[in-house]
């Protein structure tokens, strides 16, 4: 009887086994065909590239030969890995890795590398003066327009005709890929630096550029300018304390970074002087006048600008002032 299970379960096993060897062969004969892995993997006009053959076991003892745009790159000679610079915008440039075996065979690998601009234009929507010199910089949940132009170094490739698909950090934007959709806008994730990724393909589906771009996020902050009547804001803001020095002050509260939205429609834009809540008396939200009481002393002046559905998008900063 055990001799007869025995027998039984070689039966059953047989066509199995059969059928793995044929899988494994089928296996090992497409790990035989060569690629060629770029680095970048899109490379833009003059990058420097490195590329590397992937031949499964055809790379042992192989002798490998690269050759670009017809020439042989002799300093890469039986490497898997070569690195050269990609051509000019616009331009078609060809590389081969061919593999000579030992047995004279010999197979190659050819890949064409047609480098394209493809530019972000990153465009936050927080609060900065007019006058500032520097550009305004996203804060977690404020808004960021992100436009891609893709161009040869002359002439922009007419959107229509390329399928953009967007991601900030792991997160997809717009659900997946969209024809014609060079500009999207997305909330800031958390984080001091996500990334924001765009690949461009044509309506082929081949990939044609693709970039990421670390974005520097930081937290809103508050400034204090003074504000004359006659001159205006100064440009040169208050450090840590303002002096009263005629009869009246105002100053201006200026909360960068800050996101549009809820600089020009705050749930709580409030004034306190010495911890107690003041109307400031004027149209505008971010200024208050302060006049000389006594002959002498100081407050301490608080400005907070907040929304109460994004709580982070909000700040809050005392600063002195002496009279």
């Amino acid at each position: 009887m055990w001799h007869r299970y025995c027998f039984l379960l070689i039966l059953v096993f047989l066509p199995f086994a059969s059928g793995a060897q044929f899988n494994i062969d089928d296996l090992q004969a497409q790990q035989q065909t060569a690629t060629i892995i770029l680095e970048p993997s899109f490379p833009g006009p003059r990058d420097t590239v490195k590329a590397t053959v992937d031949a499964g076991r055809n790379v042992f003892g192989a002798e490998i030969t690269w050759i670009y745009n017809g020439t042989e790159l002799t300093t890469a000679n039986n490497m898997r890995s070569a690195e050269f610079v990609a051509g000019a915008a616009g331009t078609s440039n060809q590389l081969t890795a061919r593999l000579t075996s030992a047995e004279g065979g010999t197979q190659a690998v050819s890949t064409t590398i047609s480098p394209l601009y493809l530019d972000l234009v990153i465009e936050p929507q927080t609060r900065v003066p007019d006058w500032y010199w520097g550009r305004a910089l996203p804060s977690y949940s404020s808004q960021i327009n992100a436009t891609a132009l893709i161009h040869n170094g002359t002439n922009f490739l007419d959107s229509d005709g390329i399928v953009y698909t967007w991601r900030i950090d792991k997160e997809t934007i717009e659900n997946g890929a969209i024809r014609g959709g060079n500009k999207v806008s997305f909330s800031t994730p958390r984080g001091q630096t996500p990334v924001l990724f765009v690949t461009a393909a044509n309506l082929r589906g081949e990939t044609i550029a693709s970039r990421a771009i670390r974005l520097n996020s930081v937290k809103p902050e508050m400034i204090y300018y003074e504000k004359h009547s006659l001159y205006g804001q100064r440009n040169i803001s208050i450090k840590s304390a303002a002096a009263l020095i005629g009869n009246v002050l105002t100053l201006q509260a200026e909360p960068y970074f800050l996101d549009t939205r809820v600089y020009n429609n705050p749930d709580i834009a409030q004034w306190g002087i010495n911890s107690i809540t003041t109307d400031n008396g004027a149209s505008n939200p971010y200024e208050i006048t302060l006049s000389r009481a006594g002959l002498g002393g100081s407050t301490i002046v608080n400005f907070h600008v907040r929304s109460m559905q994004q709580i982070s998008q909000g700040v809050e900063e005392s600063i002195r002032v002496n009279f």
